[in-house]
């Protein structure tokens, strides 16, 4: 048998014959093998890296989508809006009315009444025997003292007062008969004559009042409020 013949066993000393994969015993692998296997493996790790920057790209994407419908539909407070609200609103509030006050003493006449009292009538005519002096016709609010200044009246007895007054609603008391406004003499030494004159009720209209004892008088009228106002007449007898 020669050495090529099928059969032969290799000559001694010979190399083994080479193994390939999948071989009994075998372990080692071709080439070949190796180099066709490589470019798999990077088609693989493109298309994982691929889908990965995909699926970053798309969740970036869609957040920000959400951000801007977001931000669209809330919406921002108006400053100007609120200030302008606000000053249509006090405008359109009425105003609130303070009543003015009330100048004290002799005024001319007439006098206005305050807010939210009685409005002031006119005092009552001469009784028979007296007379009417346009001198002696005063007008005024709270307490005073009349004829002004240093100037006198001089009557004999039997001359008469005509009153009218209005005061703050409630100042005559319970019941509202209670005493407002009262007029005394004042004798040439500043003492109290014997008579007097008073009013009751909050209000009082065509007052008529006979004073007996004649004599050179002033008059002090005194009220309980400083917003009482009153018109007084002095009617000397004759």
């Amino acid at each position: 048998m020669t050495p090529d013949e099928p059969g032969t066993p290799p000559p001694t000393g010979s190399p083994p014959p080479p193994t390939y994969p999948g071989a009994p015993g075998t372990s080692a692998r071709p080439a070949g093998a190796r180099k066709r296997r490589r470019p798999l493996l990077w088609l693989f790790i493109v298309l994982i890296i691929g889908i990965l920057l995909g699926l970053g790209g798309g969740y970036l994407l869609f957040n920000n989508k959400n951000v801007k419908i977001t931000t669209s539909v809330t919406p921002t407070p108006s400053a100007t809006a609120t200030a302008v609200a606000t000053a249509t609103s006090a405008a359109t509030l009425p105003p609130v009315q303070t009543p003015a006050p009330v100048a004290q003493g002799v005024v001319p006449c007439p006098v206005a009444t305050p807010l939210g009292q009685h409005p002031l009538g006119s005092p009552g005519n001469p009784g028979q025997g007296q007379k009417q002096d346009a001198t002696l016709d005063f007008c005024g609010a709270g307490n005073a003292t009349i004829p002004t200044g240093t100037t006198r009246f001089m009557t004999p007895g039997n001359w008469g007062l005509g009153i009218a007054d209005s005061c703050p609603v409630g100042s005559s008391g319970e019941g509202g008969m209670g005493t407002v406004l009262t007029v005394n003499e004042l004798l040439l030494g500043g003492t109290q004559g014997p008579d007097n004159a008073t009013e009751g009720g909050d209000w009082a209209d065509s007052g008529s009042v006979l004073m007996p004892t004649g004599g050179n008088y002033r008059l002090r009228v005194t009220t309980v409020s400083p917003s009482c106002v009153w018109r007084i007449n002095i009617y000397p007898s004759f």
